[in-house]
């Protein structure tokens, strides 16, 4: 290959792909180009350990500048593609100039979705830069309305309790992370952000924001100083919508992660793939971290189709919960020490499809990893037995 891999989008996906490709034996002109100005980084901590000021830009990165020096990874930052021509296999940077690929990895993830209104005292929490800026606004006796009751609005309340602020949460459906997470389990992160002294309001509707208050559609009015908006993300899938990629939700792919123009792949967060006849995005660390290596794979011309497991994680106060799999109607329950929970999705045949775990800690973590090797092993299981905390599921998994 004379001409370069270019990867577009220097998050967590492109990064891994980088890395990945140089990892695989690739010795030609490799260029990784972001948006923002740093290094690829992973974006869980930035609502944990970035939030709390115990994790910095450095610890959640996947290289730094020495290593992509060594490596011979060309990185552009502040000089984004504006124009993208598949049929001539090239892009344009901001600046003007052209840059012929010989494969293009799509990893251009997405940013927060926003409020109509854009005002001082409305914060999101997307990049490394927003979550500095976060971190700034929270001091102790800080009123705090989060807007949004998924993973990154409950993780910023759990934080934000943490720091000493005054938390209300609005939902406004009728559970917390009702799309991801069983009811059961939604109603253990209700009962534990209450606990902790999270005004948590669920089926609520936003009215406006004003500078020192929200006004909810039914004429609450809540006073506060800082709002967060946490109401999901927007794919960036202009950049693919314009070239006359095919898009949905997010840049679509077949089995092997490629999208609908040649030598062109798609991964992370802004990639749609197909699984069980439906299209989906999956905006997590385990998929951004899989379909970058997955990608670059596919690059070099392995063509392995894309099979991973879908599965996340997420940490609130001192409590995890921990998914693997797809869920299914049927379902299994097993208690666990301390109040736990470990929820198994089973097919008609009886197949483990998917589990989800709610445990302090990370405790949940050892039976989720079992469970994936079950996921895996496709045999029959016994009902009876998953329900039963005294038999091990290493046991289970030994047949």
């Amino acid at each position: 290959m004379n001409e370069a891999l270019i990867i577009v989008g220097a998050g967590h996906a492109g990064g891994r792909a980088a890395l990945t490709l140089r990892e695989e034996g690739y010795t030609g002109r490799l260029i990784l180009i972001g948006d923002e100005p740093h290094l690829p980084y992973e974006r869980p901590p930035l609502s944990k350990g970035v939030l709390q000021g115990t994790a910095d830009l450095a610890g959640c990165s996947l290289c730094d500048s020495a290593q992509l020096a060594e490596l011979d990874i060309e990185h552009i930052a502040g000089n984004p593609v504006t124009r993208l021509e598949p049929q001539q296999h090239r892009l344009q940077l901001a600046d003007g100039q052209w840059l012929p690929y010989a494969g293009l990895l799509l990893a251009t993830g997405g940013r927060a979705r926003r409020l109509p209104q854009d005002q001082a005292n409305v914060l999101y929490l997307r990049t490394h830069d927003e979550a500095l800026a976060l971190r700034s606004a929270l001091n102790p006796g800080t009123r705090l309305v989060v807007v949004g009751g998924g993973f990154i609005g409950l993780e910023v309340a759990a934080t934000a309790r943490g720091l000493g602020c005054e938390v209300t949460v609005l939902e406004a459906g009728p559970r917390l992370a009702g799309r991801v997470l069983p009811p059961v389990i939604s109603q253990a992160l209700l009962d534990l952000h209450r606990s902790h002294g999270v005004d948590v309001r669920l089926n609520v509707a936003l009215e406006s924001i004003q500078a020192d208050a929200v006004l909810l559609v039914d004429g609450q009015r809540l006073p506060c100083d800082l709002v967060v908006v946490g109401i999901g993300m927007q794919p960036n899938i202009e950049l693919a919508a314009l070239a006359g990629l095919e898009v949905g939700q997010g840049i679509r792919v077949d089995a092997y992660l490629r999208t609908s123009a040649p030598n062109i792949y798609a991964a992370g967060d802004v990639c749609e793939f197909e699984r069980d006849g439906l299209y989906q995005r999956q905006e997590t660390w385990r998929n951004a971290e899989a379909q970058g290596r997955h990608a670059a794979l596919n690059l070099l011309g392995r063509e392995v189709p894309f099979e991973a497991l879908p599965g996340f994680w997420s940490d609130q106060y001192d409590w995890g919960v921990q998914t693997v799999g797809v869920i299914t109607p049927l379902t299994v329950s097993r208690s666990l020490p301390d109040g736990g929970l470990l929820l198994f999705y089973l097919d008609a045949e009886q197949h483990l499809q998917g589990a989800c775990g709610w445990a302090p800690g990370n405790s949940v973590a050892k039976d989720i990893k079992l469970c994936e090797r079950l996921i895996n092993a496709r045999t029959p299981l016994n009902a009876t037995n998953l329900a039963d905390p005294e038999l091990s599921l290493k046991h289970i998994l030994r047949g």
